[in-house]
């Protein structure tokens, strides 16, 4: 398996056209649909009136990964190669894009050459699962140039941060069960912020398997979860990194929260904008019918806690105080997904419960499906 440059090419690059299939379940081929779901809607606390999301078929034994980098381009082609190996030595086959190392820019590669390979990926029959490289910028660039008519049998899709866009398209036009989860970079020997810890590992490989994770353990280093607001509530989970939440009101994805459980967490931001953020949400109606919230770890977020600086200051925490613990939901705070070190796979449409008090949020439906 070749562990560095372009390998894998689409046969050519998707057109738009009339008609929709669902193409039978083959073998990858090595390069050279389905209708918009009814997201339904509505749906007060529990879910009720949502649509069923589609899960995925489980990760065979012997799976074929996909790796595309729809957003930002890798730094090093050692990290590539240490991920590739860690999945290689688990008997999958990974194929690559034939654009996931083109630089652009802050972006890999131009909008047409991102959307050829993330067509591919999406529409290739035989692949058992798409993993973005990493994240970064522009993924939501590609969106009006898929062909959301054309993509294949429901597949994982996997990725996290700036593929928060990617998730809200699948769940807009193809209705799959998705993970927000950690990018195929994350799996390489590399220490610091974004090593793969034990439990970033374990949590993965089991969100992959037809059953479903229960609790969502505690940040090690960080275990207290704050309790925003009481209550219980069992829900689809929806969400990702908040500045991509906020970006996609208006657009064709607009993120859809109704009945669900928000998750929100976001990356090296300054806590006025944490609130300008949640204020958007808030006025947007984003959060008039959410089931429960949960918001991520601290990672580079200005006053998380008791405020340090300026008196004029408000911390993470008092904000959320302000603007969610009024909602009348359960809500918690400082749960690992997302940015950070130790990170827990959330599949997004799939239900959850969520329970203010007890400070849990437990994932108590499986993301996949048991392999036809």
């Amino acid at each position: 398996m070749h562990r560095g440059g372009a390998l894998v090419r689409p046969e050519r690059a998707a057109r738009p056209r009339r008609g929709r299939r669902r193409p039978r379940r083959a073998r990858a081929r090595r390069p050279g649909g389905r209708p918009e779901a009814d997201r339904g809607g509505g749906g007060g606390a529990g879910g009720e009136g949502l649509t069923v999301a589609i899960k995925p078929p489980a990760l065979p034994e012997r799976a074929t990964i996909a790796v595309v980098a729809p957003a930002s381009p890798p730094q090093t082609r050692s990290d590539i190669e240490q991920a590739t190996a860690y999945f290689e030595s688990r008997g999958h086959e990974v194929v690559f894009g034939p654009n996931h190392r083109n630089v652009h820019g802050y972006l890999a590669g131009t909008d047409e050459e991102r959307a050829a390979d993330l067509q591919w990926a999406l529409s290739e029959p035989g692949i058992d699962m798409v993993h973005a490289l990493e994240g970064g910028y522009g993924t939501a660039r590609l969106h009006p140039l898929i062909d959301w008519g054309a993509i294949g049998d429901p597949r994982i899709v996997c990725g996290f941060s700036d593929l928060t866009a990617l998730h809200l398209f699948i769940a807009a036009h193809a209705g799959w069960v998705s993970l927000y989860g950690p990018s195929f970079l994350r799996f390489t020997r590399t220490k610091g912020d974004y090593e793969l810890t034990r439990e970033t590992e374990e949590w993965f490989h089991r969100a992959l398997r037809p059953e479903p994770l229960g609790r969502v353990f505690e940040d090690p280093e960080d275990p207290y979860v704050l309790t925003l607001a009481d209550g219980v509530a069992e829900a689809p989970l929806v969400g990702g990194c908040l500045t991509l939440l906020c970006s996609s009101i208006g657009t064709p994805y607009e993120v859809d929260t109704d009945g669900c459980i928000l998750i929100v967490e976001d990356l090296n931001t300054e806590a006025y904008l944490i609130d300008t953020a949640l204020n958007h949400l808030r006025l947007a109606g984003k959060l008039d019918n959410i089931a429960g919230f949960a918001f991520g770890t601290s990672v580079n977020l200005g006053y998380q806690t008791l405020p340090e600086g300026p008196e004029s200051m408000l911390s993470i925490e008092e904000i959320l105080d302000e603007l969610i613990a009024p909602l009348g939901v359960p809500a918690i705070a400082n749960v690992p997904f997302g940015h950070g070190k130790h990170m827990a796979t959330m599949p997004l449409g799939a239900k959850a419960r969520i329970n203010g008090a007890a400070k849990s949020l437990e994932i108590v439906e499986a993301a996949v499906e048991e392999g036809k």
